[in-house]
């Protein structure tokens, strides 16, 4: 009985979900998908991991952008996430794409699993339903979930609460046995949000288990174990989390960490760094102001811009607020609950940037959160414990009897009337005398307050029956809503030209033409910003408008379109310049005769071990790269004869292999236009052949005389022992998984 009752409240959240983002589900005039960064990165990315499962090619390597570079590499592509399977089932649209309509509903989906597990978390703390249900619903769709534009990011962001769930039921379990296979659940999770992509989250999550985990360790009562006992547990159930969740996320660690290596970071304004240097601290400038606690209550203050740089609002509603602020004067004594309102207060302080001592000494001694710049980020922590305090509160307003809480509550109800006393003069002084001007989304803010202060000082009076929570939910989701502005309007964007989607999908045709035309060629984008094509289309481009990291090899020479194999330009319709071989009403493509060939063979050699020298020395007058080549080693070459031809065709050609015929007359260094790089393989008629750096940045094999099939494959050991760490923490977690149900089954039946 209990678990169907269970069931219907998770099921409630679909329905729920669904009126409140009506906007992109039940219309087509609005989407997620007019922005450029949502367009060239998550939908485009997600477009190829598709299409490579599809076509049973695991997305590593990218061969469309950036003349080939590591695709799992960059973390935020979520390369590996299990749940994007789903996905791969689903058809394409007309247009051979991923359909907007499906990124829409899996946008929806994510946020009703965020609502379930947070709602699992609540009637772990031991809550009831209904109180598990508000704190779905303002977890999932307020706050930085339902504002994070990034889906790595929102990914990552929803198995929080399932971490910490079960890192609660480890320090619980009745054993060291018990906890080990919880933690290693919890961990498990962990796994899946780095797999998600999102790096920052899984630091911010790493973050609030260990502080829970130290005050677990000096606040735990010691009636049962010792001190010592205490911190030993919570040591294991740490060490297993962290260790789990390694294993589990190491397919995507492995190759990120070696690709930080080898690629740099862009920081705007400040210029590029290698991806793995630590970013100064006077660069870590995207931060709230200390104004921005306003935007608690007031979703619009300071115009909604109290931060600087990529902040997220943190806005979770007004009587989310004034629930969490109840939970934590009624709940005092939980240990979790005072654990909770010092995260918060901690979190808030941190997203204050360089305002804040706390920012400075966590930059200084965490390792690696020097990576998440945007100190506002961390509005994440904070709305995830404001979350579980308004639980404690919606319990308290719902459950606890009406005279015991009015007794207790006079004080509050003393500070909340002078607030609504203080909101009301900010109308009627503008009303009556007309200044100062008041926003009309601050207006609605003060009624909400007005609204939310009616409805608990009427359940403080004993109202508290089925159709006052409806109504207390139905508040909720219309102050949420209002504050809700994910979905653009199409037709607004398409009228000024800010709907890059469209933009992207009227490349379709030009697309089309160009992977009808023989050989292997790259295409240069003439126009800024840059639709990502060849993720979307898999049409190769030399560059794209998507990620914030570049390969350093590949910056070396990404001004040298010809060496690069572009042989086609896609421009703008506009484009006045006649001779176009490809014409519609949206783009034109031009052949660029001087692009060299994908492949090609030299016998001359100069040697500069100087990778930085070697592209130097392309842009040189005199310096011709179909002649000769600059090596780091010297190699054994034979001179060509006067007169003699040779060539090197590419016979195949998938993201992770290629394949060519060489002919050559004698022993010479087959170049190729594809971007250096580890992990790429190489046999020469089945014979295992090493692979070297030429002109600073592309790659080159020795071939000998006659013909020869050159095979190169793109196998990287960082993949490969990730995965098999990541296969082997999936299976102890189901074997986890399965010894935590038998030990529950016997139980089953007096739930």
């Amino acid at each position: 009985m209990h678990r169907r009752a269970t069931i219907g409240w998770l099921l409630l959240f679909l329905p729920v979900t669904t009126l409140f983002y009506w906007k992109i589900l039940l219309t087509r005039q609005f989407s997620l998908l007019t922005q450029r960064e949502s367009v060239n990165q998550g939908y485009a990315w997600m477009q190829f991991v598709i299409t490579s499962i599809r076509h049973g090619i695991l997305p590593i390597w990218d061969p469309y952008t950036l003349a080939g570079h590591s695709f799992v590499g960059e973390m935020q592509t979520a390369a590996f996430y299990p749940l994007h399977l789903l996905l791969a089932l689903v058809p394409f649209d007309r247009a051979s794409v991923l359909s907007p309509v499906t990124y829409h509903i899996w946008f929806a989906v994510t946020h009703v699993l965020a609502a379930c597990f947070m709602f699992a978390l609540i009637r772990e703390l031991g809550l009831s339903r209904f109180s598990a249900f508000v704190a779905g619903i303002c977890f999932s769709m307020g706050g930085f979930v339902a504002r994070v534009g990034w889906p790595h990011l929102l990914e990552s962001s929803i198995w929080l609460p399932l971490v910490f769930l079960f890192f609660l039921r480890a320090l619980r379990a009745a054993s060291t046995r018990f906890a080990i296979v919880d933690a290693s659940i919890g961990g498990f999770m962990v796994g899946l949000s780095v797999l998600a992509g999102g790096l920052h989250v899984v630091l911010m999550e790493a973050l609030v288990i260990a502080s829970a985990a130290i005050f677990n360790a000096c606040s735990s009562r010691l009636e049962t174990e010792s001190r010592r006992s205490i911190v030993f547990r919570t040591a294991i159930v740490i060490a297993v989390i962290g260790a789990v969740g390694l294993a589990a996320g190491a397919v995507q660690l492995f190759p990120s960490v070696e690709y930080s290596t080898r690629a740099f970071r862009f920081l705007g304004a400040a210029g590029a760094l290698p991806a793995d240097q630590r970013i100064p601290y006077a660069d870590m400038n995207d931060e709230f102001l200390p104004q921005g606690i306003t935007l608690l209550f007031a979703h619009f203050a300071f115009n909604g811009s109290a931060g600087v740089g990529e902040s997220i609002n943190p806005y979770m509603g007004i009587f989310p607020l004034l629930a969490a602020v109840i939970g934590i004067r009624r709940y005092w004594r939980n240990r979790w609950v005072r654990y909770l309102a010092g995260l918060a207060v901690a979190a808030f302080l941190f997203t204050l940037g360089n305002f804040s001592w706390l920012h400075g000494v966590l930059y200084a001694v965490v390792p690696q959160l020097w990576s998440m710049r945007e100190a506002s980020r961390m509005v994440f922590v904070e709305d995830f414990a404001l979350t579980i305090l308004a639980a404690y509160g919606v319990e308290a307003l719902v459950v606890e009897a009406a005279g015991k809480a009015s007794a207790a509550w006079v004080g509050l109800n003393r500070t909340l009337l002078g607030i609504v006393i203080a909101c009301a003069a900010a109308l009627f002084v503008p009303a009556m005398f007309g200044k100062p001007d008041i926003n009309p989304w601050n207006s609605l803010s003060i009624l909400l307050i007005f609204a939310s202060y009616g409805l608990f000082r009427y359940m403080e009076l004993g109202h508290r029956g089925g159709w006052v929570r409806a109504i207390l939910v139905g508040l909720i989701l219309f102050d949420l809503s209002a504050a809700d502005w994910t979905a653009v309007n199409r037709i607004a964007a398409a009228r000024t030209g800010a709907d890059y989607l469209d933009r992207a999908r009227s490349a379709r045709g030009a697309a089309l033409f160009l992977k009808a035309q023989p050989g292997a060629f790259r295409v240069q984008v003439q126009t800024d910003p840059v639709p990502n094509i060849g993720d979307l289309f898999g049409v190769p481009i030399l560059q794209s408008s998507a990620g914030a990291t570049l390969p350093t090899d590949y910056m070396r020479i990404m001004g040298f379109t010809d060496l690069l194999n572009v042989r086609y330009f896609l421009t703008p319709a506009s484009e006045p310049k006649p001779g176009a071989l490809y014409q519609d009403p949206y783009w034109k493509v031009y052949e660029n005769p001087s692009g060299y060939p994908r492949a090609w063979t030299v016998h001359e050699t100069r040697i500069e071990p100087s990778a930085e020298r070697a592209a130097d020395q392309l842009g040189k007058p005199g310096f011709d790269a179909r002649r000769t080549a600059m090596t780091e080693v010297p190699l054994t070459l034979e001179p060509l004869a006067e007169g003699a031809r040779e060539s090197a065709q590419v016979s195949a050609l998938t993201p992770n292999r290629m394949e060519l015929e060489v002919d050559v007359q004698s022993r010479g260094l087959l170049v190729l236009s594809e971007n250096y790089y580890p992990g790429w393989r190489a046999t020469i008629d089945d014979r295992t052949a090493p692979i070297y750096r030429v002109d600073g940045a592309l790659r080159g094999l020795v071939v000998p005389p006659g013909h020869s099939r050159v095979v190169l494959r793109y196998a990287p050991a960082s993949v490969y022992w990730g995965g098999l760490l990541t296969a082997l923490a999936f299976l102890g977690t189901l074997v986890a998984v399965w010894i935590r149900w038998r030990a529950s089954a016997p139980h089953a039946g007096s739930e």
